[in-house]
């Protein structure tokens, strides 16, 4: 456990499944690869399409190239491949269009902001930042940010310690000020290994972290 910071001064997020739930498209996709025979996990759909995502992420590959990766290693043949493709498109403009706020997002986003604390959305993203903020102004939470910082802009993914401290800079405070709210296993592993204050919510059930907070206004009472 870190136990350098007590009350952060600053919070970096990560953004899909902590402002807003990211999962939709993906959960569609598990169930669509059973139906197809693919017996997987919403887990294992995760962890196989995220290492593919890395290279996509830093601007190295086109997202729907490392899609076509990820179902041929499932070993779906052409006449599989090319209508689910087609349909995942349709369902991810689908999924775009009806993102919501996680509960108690913008009221505490606000009252952070008021505070005085300082707030960054860290993306791994196949967009730059334009892309993000487009996505926090959806929200109608963009306004509460003093930066955004995206994967494809600097190369650098989570949990690379140069995207950490990327973002850290950005707060304009030490990393001992900072607090790192993140739900996957690995960038709350990364995020402790590189000292930050990491703050586990909507979180994997094996995910480390010095503290897991189940509603998100439990922020205001951490940095108070």
């Amino acid at each position: 456990m870190n136990n350098q910071i007590l009350k952060p001064k600053a919070l970096i997020f990560d953004v899909g499944d902590i402002l807003y739930d990211a999962s939709q498209w993906r959960r569609w996709l598990t169930t669509e690869l059973n139906q197809l025979g693919i017996k997987l996990s919403y887990d294992q759909l995760v962890h196989d399409w995220e290492r593919l995502l890395v290279a996509v992420y830093k601007g190295q590959a086109e997202y729907w190239d490392a899609f076509e990766d990820l179902l041929s290693s499932y070993h779906l043949n052409n006449l599989q491949k090319e209508p689910l493709k087609s349909a995942a498109q349709e369902k991810g403009k689908a999924v775009q269009v009806d993102r919501k706020p996680m509960p108690g997002v913008p009221e505490t986003l606000r009252q952070l902001q008021s505070d005085g604390i300082k707030l960054v959305a860290l993306s791994d993203s196949e967009s730059g930042e334009a892309g993000i903020r487009k996505t926090l102004k959806q929200l109608d939470i963009e306004q509460y940010f003093d930066a955004v910082v995206s994967s494809f802009a600097i190369g650098h993914v989570k949990p690379e310690p140069e995207a950490f401290d990327f973002a850290i800079q950005q707060t304009g405070h030490d990393k001992s000020e900072c607090g790192f709210v993140a739900h996957d296993i690995d960038e709350l592993e990364g995020a402790q290994k590189h000292q930050l204050f990491a703050i586990g919510y909507n979180y994997h059930p094996d995910a480390p972290a010095d503290v897991f907070i189940e509603d998100f206004s439990k922020l205001q009472t951490l940095t108070k």
